[in-house]
């Protein structure tokens, strides 16, 4: 079953991030991406948020795009096998951060969005021989500021599914490349 998310609420601070943008102080610096299994009432209100309520893991931004003079598009990929450290308990994904650099207050939650409620993707803990996926699209706000700057990852790993051996993939010079790496 594929998750169904609700709609993605800008927070008070990625508001006025945004207000800051407009006003060009500022870029909108997109940084990283947040997934959680908190539960959320309904009608509570998101706006007020200021981290995910269980956050468990968290991920670089993959892809970027501008959709239009007010929206971008967001990609991420979640995987239960990560640099950092493997999953080790499985969840639901119920709630999903998008998070950007504020000059005033340093890295901030900018947008949530809350799964519906029984509509749940399930990433498992890492069974030490395939990794498991799950691609999210989000799409967020940015009105007509100035600059929207992402940071992105500088390497993309991919996990062949036969062996688990992982590997880097790369441009260099114009190049497309990958590479084993060893751990």
């Amino acid at each position: 079953m594929a998750g169904i998310f609700n709609e993605a609420v800008l927070t008070t601070k990625g508001i006025a991030l945004l207000a800051k943008a407009q006003a060009g102080r500022c870029a909108i610096k997109l940084t990283k991406a947040e997934t959680g299994s908190g539960s959320y009432a309904r009608g509570e209100d998101l706006k007020a948020r200021t981290a995910l309520k269980s956050r468990m893991q968290t991920f670089p931004l993959n892809t970027v795009r501008t959709q239009n003079a007010t929206n971008v598009y967001v990609k991420f990929i979640i995987t239960n096998k990560q640099e950092g450290g493997n999953l080790a308990q499985g969840y639901y994904v119920k709630e999903v951060g998008l998070f950007a650099t504020d000059p005033d207050e340093g890295e901030i939650l900018y947008a949530i969005a809350t799964a519906v409620e029984n509509q749940w993707d399930y990433m498992p803990s890492y069974n030490n021989l395939l990794p498991s996926t799950i691609t999210l699209e989000f799409l967020t706000e940015v009105s007509n500021a100035e600059n929207v700057t992402i940071v992105a990852p500088n390497e993309t790993f991919l996990y062949d599914k036969a062996t688990g051996d992982k590997y880097v993939l790369g441009i260099e010079n114009g190049l497309i490349f990958y590479e084993e790496v060893e751990e």
